[in-house]
């Protein structure tokens, strides 16, 4: 197809994708992302491949699916693998030629030289800088128009911008802003980072709001890669092992950058006691309580659906109704509704326990009475789906077996366990084992129920209920040292660990079960 007889739709439309795509990939390229910027162009090229040529056409349909499943699925496994070999938290966040540019920008004032100021706003929406030196007026510089973002801290790595002498008698060009305005919009705080050099390359920098006073870089990199402090000539050198610049007494300088650690995660896991215990018995719970969820769910669901399809049971269907409503309620509010019933001190469930027996659990200060809290919870968030899909089979099942078991002289008991279960546990496998999954990582549960409490003694930031998923978020997001590879590393195990149960459990039934 053509339009104006001249140029394929499917070629301007292919270039309405492209052209952005491969703006996008600059700007990946130029924040210094090469690796995704290279990744992302690879991507463009191979879809500009398939929808443009006519040996690519068997792959129209699949491209943007295979698309979605590596962008979603793939990247981020890939990339939480990668993160795992890493030292990467909040104390290494950068990369080591950032962390290297900042001490670099580092300066320091030299002499007693100031200059007034004045920024200059010009049409387009630019600045220019004017200083004039304050012991001699004659001196005068102006920079070339640069841009600012009002509030926006500049980087450290940053060229500086160029300042060239005023010429007796020459104007700048723009609409001076007074101290007060620059103030006001806040365009002093990306000028504090910025720094500028003059004519003999003597580098100037903002001193407080109202002046420029002359600065010379702290840093000078030596041919060896380490740093060389001008003020008293100490040596700095990067420590690839703890990812930061260190001095000859082992002291860290600057800002810590992201390094290559190889297993060193892993073997924190299992040897590190702070992570080992907290680890292990936390993996322990993990496996326990998402076992636990199963079989209750699926026992209450299984046998509600079997009650509720016996044929004489009046109002059934009012039943059904009404024991699917906890699966029609959003879980978030189901859980943040049974927080408060089952608070320790004025829920409901306590008072109505006080009130039979006397006495109540301690639902929050008790690891077993918390975890018991969970699995409760869990029950009434699970077992209306088991029983939906229980229902589904069991009407699928023939009337004529049970007619045949009643004429055998069988009952409902017998017929339970010996015809509807042996009939509908083989179909069932696949679900329990994704159920299992599930609740493997069931984060919203522990996180609004219990937040991981009650706090694990000697565990740190573990609680007693936390789940692996718990955990490794906590690690990442929650400690003081938010290591998101040590965290990359534990959110690994627990794929792997996942996916073996997953492996295994469907090769021991793999008779019954078809993939």
């Amino acid at each position: 197809m053509s339009l104006n007889g001249g140029f394929p739709i499917r070629q301007i439309l292919v270039a309405l994708v492209v052209l952005p795509a491969l703006y996008l990939v600059f700007n990946i390229y130029q924040a210094g992302n090469s690796l995704i910027a290279l990744a992302m162009l690879i991507v463009i090229c191979l879809g500009a491949f398939i929808y443009l040529s006519d040996l690519g056409y068997t792959y129209r349909y699949l491209f943007p699916g295979l698309l979605g499943f590596g962008l979603f699925v793939i990247f981020p496994i890939v990339y939480m693998v990668f993160l795992s070999f890493t030292k990467y938290s909040s104390q290494n966040l950068l990369y080591f030629e950032r962390s290297l540019a900042l001490l670099r920008q580092e300066t320091f004032p030299v002499g007693d030289a100031t200059y007034k100021y004045k920024l200059y706003l010009e049409d387009d929406g630019t600045y220019i800088l004017y200083l004039e030196n304050e012991k001699d007026p004659t001196k005068r510089f102006v920079s070339e128009p640069f841009e600012l973002k009002a509030g926006e801290q500049s980087k450290g790595d940053q060229e500086p911008g160029v300042l060239r002498a005023l010429a007796p008698g020459e104007e700048v060009k723009g609409r001076p802003l007074e101290v007060a305005q620059v103030t006001r919009e806040k365009l002093f705080i990306p000028m504090r980072g910025r720094q500028f050099a003059l004519p003999g390359g003597t580098l100037v920098g903002m001193e407080g709001l109202q002046k420029f006073a002359s600065r010379e870089r702290l840093w000078t990199l030596n041919p060896d890669g380490s740093l060389t402090n001008k003020k008293d000539g100490a040596v700095i050198r990067p420590d690839f092992r703890l990812g930061f610049f260190v001095d000859k007494n082992g002291e860290k300088v600057g800002v810590g950058f992201r390094t290559f650690t190889g297993l060193d995660n892993y073997i924190r896991i299992v040897t590190d006691p702070r992570i080992q215990g907290p680890f292990f018995k936390i993996f322990l719970w993990t496996v326990g309580y998402s076992a636990m969820s199963v079989l209750l769910t699926f026992s209450v669901g299984m046998v509600l659906a079997v009650v509720l399809e016996w044929k004489d049971l009046r109002f059934r269907n009012t039943y059904r109704t009404l024991l699917i409503l906890p699966y029609a309620v959003p879980a978030v509010l189901s859980i943040l509704i049974f927080k408060g019933l089952f608070n320790q001190e004025f829920g409901a469930v306590n008072q109505f326990l006080r009130g039979i027996f006397g006495a109540a659990p301690e639902w929050e200060t008790n690891p077993w009475g918390a975890r018991t809290m969970i699995l409760l919870v869990n029950l009434w968030l699970g077992y209306p789906y088991m029983m939906l899909i229980c229902t589904g089979m069991l009407q699928s099942i023939p009337s004529t077996i049970y007619e045949a078991s009643a004429i055998d002289g069988s009952n409902p008991l017998v017929d339970f366990f010996e015809l509807t279960l042996p009939l509908l546990l083989p179909p069932l496998v696949p679900i329990l084992i994704s159920s299992f999954a599930f609740n493997f990582n069931n984060f919203n549960l522990i996180y609004l129920l219990t937040a991981g409490g009650p706090k694990m003694v000697g565990g740190g930031i573990a609680g007693e209920t936390d789940l692996l998923v718990n955990y490794t978020f906590n690690i990442a997001f929650r400690d003081s040292g938010t290591n998101y590879g040590l965290a990359s590393a534990i959110a690994t195990v627990l794929f792997i660990i996942v996916g073996l149960l997953a492996w295994t459990n469907l090769k021991l039934t793999g008779r019954n079960v078809k993939i």
